[in-house]
């Protein structure tokens, strides 16, 4: 079978290769044949191998942890799924048995792996699961967009489970990826009056369009400050929530200038790189911080519902590759050419 894979570690160097198929080991799995695969953040800096994936990763190592497809076999302890169903994976494979699983925060398991960066991941034509980390997905949304869901539960386990919006708030959104467009749609959906979702010059030609036609105000953070913008824009002195999705030292550093004193910020952007934090300022205007790290499997539910509902949209995010532009997907990714590339294996 085919797989995408990361042959060397150096940037650069994924390549389409055979490899062999897998086999059910365990009576609780099931074999997804993959229909979707999609090119997460994370797999981009596995690409590039940025500094703090490279003692992280193993290599070579099959990409990819975003997919969906059809159910082609099942162990005999399944009950489930049954041959044809259509679902999407979850990303992480946990334990089941320590302190954190057992309480049901799966997400932060003591012994996690993630698929396509510690094992082997879903950018193959063949991926086995077990049962527990399957979901079934609804018949009104693609395999695209059941693939890219999984990036969704980012935001829904963030600003659903970890955080608290208040309605008639104004909340501004940095970084204008997938997680942090649905993590704007979550807070429009909680009630926030207003949604300001900013971005750089590089999210200016696609980034920000899609945005806008979600209907939320934009800003270039590096043509007008978002402090000027809140003041002059929306007659307000600071936001009342920030949601950070875009990893950026630049981004993190910059909220106290215009979050009001008191205020709350989630950070969902994973930095690819230890950045500095303004704790004075951070300290002295009484902020709340809070993190957050993907998703359970209640946040899967929810997410599938939500797009199945059409509370939340990733379509408008979405661009269908072949697997013969392997690079030309990954490189669009990188320039944000493409705001979520997707694979199609079948």
């Amino acid at each position: 079978m085919k797989g995408i894979i990361k042959t060397k570690k150096d940037s650069g160097y994924v390549s389409l290769e055979e490899i062999e198929t897998p086999k059910l080991t365990n009576d609780h799995e099931v074999m997804v044949q993959i229909h979707s695969a999609a090119i997460c953040g994370s797999d981009l800096h596995a690409y590039e191998y940025i500094s703090s994936y490279q003692d992280f990763m193993k290599i070579p190592v099959v990409l990819g942890h975003e997919c969906s497809g059809v159910v082609v076999e099942t162990g005999p302890s399944v009950t489930e799924f049954r041959i044809g169903d259509r679902v999407m994976g979850e990303s992480n494979v946990y334990c089941g048995k320590c302190r954190n699983c057992r309480t049901g925060n799966t997400h932060v398991c003591e012994y996690n792996l993630m698929r396509g960066l510690t094992t082997d991941g879903v950018m193959r034509e063949y991926v086995p699961f077990l049962e527990q980390n399957l979901h079934h997905v609804p018949s009104n949304l693609t395999f695209n967009e059941a693939a890219a869901a999984q990036a969704a539960t980012v935001s829904v386990h963030g600003v659903l489970r970890r955080f608290n919006i208040n309605a008639g708030s104004t909340v501004v959104v940095t970084g204008v990826g997938i997680i942090g467009l649905v993590a704007a749609q979550l807070a429009r959906l909680c009630g926030a009056t207003n949604v300001i979702v900013a971005g750089t010059n590089a999210d200016m030609e696609t980034r920000v369009p899609i945005a806008q036609e979600l209907g939320f105000r934009t800003l270039n953070c590096q043509f007008e400050p978002i402090d000027e913008f809140l003041k002059n824009k929306i007659e307000c002195n600071g936001a009342d929530y920030v949601l950070e999705c875009s990893g950026a030292s630049s981004a993190i550093n910059a909220i106290p200038t215009y979050l009001r004193k008191g205020g709350e910020a989630l950070l969902l952007g994973l930095p690819g790189k230890d950045v500095s934090f303004p704790f004075a300022d951070i300290i002295r205007s009484e902020i709340n911080i809070r993190t957050t790290y993907t998703s359970t499997w209640q946040d899967y539910e929810d997410t599938l519902r939500l797009l199945s509902n059409n509370n939340i949209s990733i379509s408008p995010m979405l661009k269908e590759y072949s697997l013969d532009d392997v690079k030309g997907a990954f490189e669009a990714g990188l320039s944000k050419e493409v705001l979520k590339p997707v694979f199609n294996f079948l």
